[in-house]
């Protein structure tokens, strides 16, 4: 496929089973997450997957962490919503945390460093697609959950950018190709003009100051 084909192609997948990328296939999905426009050369990215032998366990941080926050807010800890959650890390062959951990330097800003992530996420989920896999990329209140961030060993000035899960779309969950022009955002042109609005017609008639 050409680049503007796997654009195109990329989705969200609902479901997502094995096969799963093998190590070198993993290996070359980072790689071009790290070609994404970094300004500075911050490298402000990290990758931490999460290997099926642990999941159970990374599950637990996010169960338990859900049933905290409901605690703190008063909420009842729904029973389907913390199965939801315990499981979260198993639900795809390959379970990867994208971090940022921004420089504090002052020299690039941090918001400029967590769009570099963003950009290198991207890459990740269109090298999965170039090389036939499905891929999902979700946030939620885990991804800024104090908890779960010291799990995984971030700072205070992290952020979780987001919980990638890559593996084979199956069959039955295949998705229709989108409406022909849905995908195509309107264009807004600017002027000068618009930004400098001509100034009201006067009415002074004159008179005595």
């Amino acid at each position: 496929m050409s680049t503007l084909d796997v654009i195109a192609a990329r989705r969200s997948a609902a479901r997502l089973v094995g096969p799963g990328p093998d190590p070198v296939q993993l290996g070359r999905m980072l790689e071009a997450a790290a070609q994404a426009p970094d300004h500075g050369r911050c490298r402000p990215w990290s990758f931490t997957l999460i290997p099926a032998e642990s999941a159970a366990a990374f599950g637990d941080v996010l169960a338990s962490a859900y049933a905290r926050r409901c605690r703190e807010t008063g909420e009842p800890v729904d029973p389907e919503r913390l199965a939801k959650e315990r499981a979260k890390a198993s639900r795809a062959p390959v379970c990867l945390v994208v971090a940022c951990r921004p420089r504090l330097d002052g020299r690039i800003p941090v918001h400029e460093q967590f769009a570099a992530v963003a950009a290198a996420t991207q890459n990740l989920l269109l090298a999965a697609t170039a090389c036939g896999f499905g891929s999902k990329w979700v946030t939620g209140a885990a991804a800024t959950d104090p908890a779960v961030k010291r799990a995984l060993g971030l700072g205070e000035h992290d952020g979780v950018v987001g919980f990638v899960y890559l593996g084979t779309v199956p069959e039955s969950a295949r998705q229709r190709p989108r409406p022909s022009g849905e995908a195509s955002p309107s264009v807004r042109v600017w002027t000068y003009a618009e930004s400098h609005p001509a100034e009201p017609a006067s009415t002074d008639t004159g008179g005595d100051r």
